[in-house]
């Protein structure tokens, strides 16, 4: 790591509102999405998000959450660039989704010893209001109803080993129901490729999916996406050795042929969101007392493999649990899935390395050398992995004129 990187201290809490939140435009759009009610005080809340949150507090004692873009002082990964709009879109998809999955659910809810609040409709976020463009506010914002609770991080050295075990069951079953979601198009690639954005006003016409018919080329942008980010910042990492695994054990990713919906950090405890103390009545014994009420960001969403949820990377019994109880098989081609999961290693231990030194803070160091432990650990793995590529793909590959160049794409978005 440069020494010549300065750490960037996190943001000051207590900072003015005038002049990070323009309050009296906020209170012109209120007007509109609650008509009934005026903005009192706003409280900016202390996250690890990208995007700015404040609390709202409304005069009928109602409570908002706003969401706001990070400044342009802030450096952004190319897969961050659309943040707030992709969680919009991905949010509005869920909830339209859920409503003509309602009786499914509902015949196999006998089946499968779910609480209540694990129905995806009660964990996905209420928007209230979202806006892609910089006219309103100056940056893109989104209001939500916020979602109850705290994130686990918090929380997580309160719980008991039965809680514990319970809120990653709950996390399992959570992830489980968000891959039932197939992409509508049949396409693979993040949201903001595969799901047109119905918020851009820019042009009359919704811009038509951008997805990748094929998982190997859908994971390869994100992968060649953080790769880039690094070259820019011409952070030291083995590039070449990571290319070449990835050339020679893509096949094994082809094996994906239902674009399922994943949440990158879904399984992250700085974003899972829970809550102590259940209330009589509820569908969760009292004994238990803690429940998953959410995420806290849904703007990491993609079309594709499963397995590229974090919470894959050391599932515990619990998650493993709650994930099996949907009882279909989701994983595709579990024989080679080991393969596929090393891969998804390899990313996100770029990412972690990368991200500190775009957005370096007190911790970074640290935060970068475990990520470059994770990486050497991983690639050592990768380097065992000596599988013959069936020959009918090979000749797939042959006939199609496949090159090793071909396989890095175009990321001008």
């Amino acid at each position: 790591m440069s020494a010549s990187r300065t750490a960037v201290p996190s943001r000051p809490h207590l900072t003015s509102l005038m002049y990070s939140l323009p309050v009296r435009r906020l209170r012109e759009i209120l007007i509109h999405v609650v008509p009934n009610a005026t903005l009192g005080t706003v409280e900016e809340l202390i996250s690890t998000q990208l995007p700015r949150l404040y609390a709202l507090n409304m005069s009928d004692d109602q409570k908002l959450l706003l969401s706001f873009a990070p400044s342009l002082a802030v450096r952004l990964l190319r897969q961050e660039a659309t943040l707030l709009s992709s969680e919009a879109t991905l949010v509005c998809f869920v909830a339209g989704s859920d409503q003509r999955a309602e009786k499914e659910r509902t015949s196999i809810q006998g089946q499968i010893e779910l609480p209540n609040s694990m129905a995806l409709p009660e964990i996905v976020p209420k928007l209230l209001k979202h806006s892609s463009n910089n006219r309103e506010m100056a940056y893109p914002y989104s209001i939500f109803k916020p979602t109850a609770g705290a994130p686990l991080s918090t929380l997580s050295i309160y719980l008991s080993i039965p809680e514990r075990r319970l809120v990653d069951k709950q996390v399992g079953c959570m992830i489980r129901a968000l891959a039932n979601h197939i992409s509508p198009s049949d396409t693979f690639g993040n949201v903001a490729r595969v799901l047109p954005d119905a918020y851009n006003i820019a042009s009359p016409i919704s811009p038509r999916a951008r997805g990748s018919a094929a998982w190997s080329e859908a994971f390869n942008t994100l992968l060649e996406g953080i790769l880039r980010d690094g070259e820019d910042m011409a952070v030291l990492l083995p590039y070449e050795s990571i290319r070449s695994h990835y050339q020679r054990l893509s096949w094994h990713l082809d094996a994906v042929t239902q674009p399922r919906l994943v949440i990158l950090d879904a399984g992250s405890d700085t974003n899972i969101m829970v809550e102590r103390g259940a209330e009589k009545g509820a569908s969760m014994t009292m004994a238990a007392g803690v429940r998953l009420t959410g995420l806290r960001s849904w703007s990491h969403g993609v079309f594709g493999d499963p397995l590229l949820c974090d919470a894959f990377e050391n599932p515990t019994e619990g998650f493993l649990e709650g994930w099996r109880q949907g009882g279909e098989e989701l994983i595709e081609d579990k024989h080679n899935a080991e393969t596929r999961l090393l891969l998804y290693r390899c990313y996100r231990a770029c990412v972690s390395v990368v991200t500190e030194h775009y957005r370096p803070q007190v911790d970074s160091s640290r935060r970068e050398l475990e990520g470059r432990r994770k990486l050497t650990s991983v690639l050592a793995e990768l380097d065992k992995v000596d599988v013959v590529e069936p020959d009918v793909l090979k000749r797939a590959r042959s006939l199609s004129g496949e090159s090793e160049i071909s396989k890095r794409p175009k990321l001008e978005d």
